[in-house]
């Protein structure tokens, strides 16, 4: 059995930017001028990529052999370029009940830069000033969410949430760019000084040249793009070489608008709100799925299906995505129900749909793999969340070589013992070796046994080694947040208070003291210390400390001051 996660950000149907494979009505009865029932429409759509074959966006097939695809503004992008995760913004024709014709795909990343700090806590990390919140669905190219280091250089694709901060649906590891890129909205314009915010990130455009709008056109609030190559991250400060508006103005000849992100600027009386820079209308005929018109607010995750009525964008459908991962899991397939989309892993059955991510990572690597090429015997990694009966709903599947399971499962723990317990389907064995922490502070296995007494059931996320089909764990984390209160999304990572990890540069040293992004950590002669996987001395750590130096904590904030450290590694 599945629960909530305690993280975060919505997963891929939260990303859900463009109609479903549910929305292959006649889109010819907008006011189109025409009255027949095959005419065509023009779509726009902006969302994630699902799939391929030809490209599937958030679970809808679209047909492009003959679009014109643009990848960072280059009109000579091929499909073979595009990958899953990619956000991209397409322009579409749909006859009837036929499969939509894209005729332009144009892909641009959020984010390319270092990474300054990870909060491996909270799944979320920093690249340009800018916090990159991510989950176990955002898909990692050549680098995984645990191998992310701290000076990897990353392009970053996803969107904006209401916070300023950016949900990674992509993230890629470059070899070969060195490149700053960041896209936002204007904040605290100074035109005297030449600089201007993005989040929290400080640009300086007295250097900058402008493509098609001039320095005047700045304004608070205008949404752009930046390139540079120079970044202070000491004063936050990206010295700007180009700018970019980057506008969601639309051609007068297309007739639906279908995307999906975080509603802003929502105005009850008038019905009105903006999602993704669109101003949307809704009128008596807008219809909601897996929420009412009372649940609509400031921050709410929505896919909105829309018609130009020709003065606005006018609601047809909102569907609300708040969607959490509650479980994942990895193992092989023991049955496959083709008929309704069902295949069992761990003996737990997950229901597939439209908005299901695929993805080959095993040797067979299909670039077109969907849930036909799955079979029995092939091991798979599945993300999903519960629907209101139980259900657990696969959110992303990934096909694996059994030698590349990475040993995370999470879920409700069942069986537990001393020696063990079952999660996820699978069988988890704990040790001596093994270590367990809650939200708040570390515990003893007893003490994890006693927080299940009773029907309690807390979340918990193992991480560790394959024996087999046993599951040897390194680490087991339990979630004490109530499911009603559980995360949104808006955790800043900055709560200085419960357990803490994460890793970043040290900024200062003093004595046995150390500071990485602020953060003041202390250590002691019973915290556990490592040098490239060697344990060391606490005098030969303090000497191996020096301002540059990447160093990994694992410790418990104290009075909301500094972190008492359990646990910290150098790894050169």
């Amino acid at each position: 059995m599945f629960k909530r996660s305690l993280l975060v950000i919505a997963l891929s149907s939260a990303l859900a930017a463009c109609g479903g494979s549910d929305s292959s009505t006649d889109s010819s009865s907008g006011d189109n001028g025409g009255g027949n029932e095959t005419a065509s429409s023009t779509i726009v759509t902006e969302g994630v990529i699902t799939g391929f074959g030809s490209v599937y966006v958030n679970g809808e097939r679209y047909r492009s052999d003959n679009a014109t695809i643009a990848l960072d503004n280059a009109q000579s992008g091929t499909e073979s370029d595009l990958k899953v995760g990619m956000v991209v913004k397409m322009k579409a024709t749909r006859s009837g009940n036929e499969t939509p014709e894209a005729s332009e795909i144009e892909y641009e990343e959020e984010i390319q830069g270092r990474v300054d700090f990870i909060d491996i806590d909270n799944q979320a990390f920093t690249v340009l000033g800018q916090t990159i919140n991510f989950d176990d669905v955002t898909e990692f190219v050549g680098v995984t969410d645990s191998t992310l280091a701290v000076g990897d250089f990353v392009e970053i694709s996803g969107y904006l949430n209401e916070d300023g901060e950016f949900y990674a649906t992509l993230v890629e590891l470059e070899s070969d760019e060195d490149e700053l890129k960041v896209k936002g909205n204007i904040a605290g314009l100074d035109t005297d000084a030449q600089t201007f915010m993005l989040g929290e990130l400080t640009i300086d455009y007295s250097q900058a040249s402008f493509e098609e709008m001039t320095a005047d056109d700045l304004q608070d609030g205008l949404a752009i793009k930046v390139e540079g190559s120079q970044y202070d991250s000491t004063s936050d400060t990206l010295i700007a070489d180009s700018i970019e508006q980057k506008d969601s103005r639309l051609d007068d000849d297309v007739d639906e608008l279908e995307v999906a992100g975080v509603v802003g600027n929502y105005d009850a009386a008038a019905g009105t709100f903006v999602i993704k820079g669109y101003q949307v209308a809704l009128d008596d005929d807008t219809e909601f799925d897996e929420g009412e018109e009372a649940d609509l607010s400031n921050g709410v995750r929505i896919k909105v299906e829309a018609r130009n009525d020709g003065e606005s964008w006018v609601a047809e459908e909102i569907e609300f995505q708040e969607y959490r991962a509650v479980g994942r899991t990895e193992g092989a397939v023991s049955e496959i129900d083709a008929d309704n989309g069902l295949i069992t892993v761990n003996g737990i059955e997950f229901l597939t749909t439209s908005q299901t991510r695929y993805k080959d990572d095993s040797d067979a690597d299909l670039r077109q793999f969907t849930f036909d090429d799955i079979a029995v015997n092939d091991v798979l990694r599945v993300i999903a969340r519960e629907d209101q009966q139980g259900q657990a709903i696969a959110l992303k599947i990934k096909r694996l070589d059994e030698e590349d399971r990475d040993g995370e499962v999470k879920g409700v723990p069942s069986d537990i013992s001393e020696t063990g317990f079952t999660l996820a389907g699978v069988e988890v064995i704990v040790n001596d070796e093994t270590r367990f922490k809650t939200d708040d502070s570390r515990i003893s296995l007893d003490e994890f046994i006693a927080l299940f007494d009773g029907d309690t059931e807390l979340r918990v996320e193992v991480e560790g080694e394959w024996d087999g089909d046993q599951l040897i764990a390194h680490k087991v984390e339990v979630d004490l947040e109530d499911d009603d209160d559980a995360d949104d999304g808006d955790d800043d990572g900055d709560d200085r208070q419960g357990y803490t990890e994460y890793e970043g540069e040290v900024t200062d040293v003093n004595g046995e003291a150390f500071t990485v992004n602020g953060i003041e950590a202390r250590l002691t002669t019973d915290s556990e210390l490592k040098i490239n996987d060697e344990e060391v001395t606490l005098q030969a750590f303090v000497d191996a400390l020096a301002e540059g130096v990447v160093v990994e904590v694992e410790g418990q904030w104290q009075e909301e001051s500094y972190v008492l450290v359990y646990e910290a590694e150098i790894d050169d």
